[in-house]
């Protein structure tokens, strides 16, 4: 992603998985945010196109657990509707094929064990990050759960204490993992 951000005006997400208890979970999650605008919800990848072509969101949430090897059409076709829209992969299934979580058109992938804080803010930032809509190289210094446990929370606007009280950890604990 980008260095730089675009306004934080409110987001426009759409949601895309065909399974409705995950579809409509995450709908509400978002929905409840200050800093969403508006969630569609599609459980077809041609509901998707359509909604995108109509709302242009900012970021889609799409759910590769059922794809398989249709991950990069499916994609293509959301991402032809809104050049412009960040897509965020997730999965319900941890053994989700490494083909699917990474590819290189998705701006972020949440892993299925993700926390609702990181769940958030990985859509949030996917969605507020200017540059190419890509998927970052891999580092050799990527976060370690911790780290990103604490990011979440910082991005919510909680201080060191108040992370420190909720994850149980001394305030110069987190302090390091930030």
């Amino acid at each position: 992603m980008g260095n730089t951000t675009r306004a934080a005006a409110p987001i426009r997400a759409l949601v895309l998985d065909d399974h409705d208890p995950s579809r409509l979970g995450l709908g509400l999650l978002l929905q409840r945010e200050a800093w969403v605008e508006r969630v569609l919800l599609a459980k077809t990848q041609d509901r998707a196109v359509a909604l995108t072509r109509r709302h242009r969101q900012h970021v889609a949430v799409v759910d590769v657990s059922n794809l398989g090897l249709l991950v990069a059409p499916v994609l293509d076709a959301v991402r032809e509707a809104h050049r412009d829209m960040r897509i965020v992969l997730s999965s319900r299934c941890p053994t989700a094929s490494a083909i699917s979580l990474h590819n290189p058109q998705a701006a972020a992938v949440l892993p299925p064990a993700a926390s609702i804080a990181v769940v958030l803010t990985t859509i949030r930032i996917a969605a507020l990050a200017d540059g190419p809509a890509t998927h970052p190289p891999e580092s050799n210094t990527a976060l370690t759960a911790r780290e990103r446990e604490v990011l979440a929370l910082l991005a919510t606007g909680a201080t060191n204490r108040e992370i420190a009280a909720q994850l149980h950890l001394g305030p110069d604990t987190v302090k390091k993992h930030a």
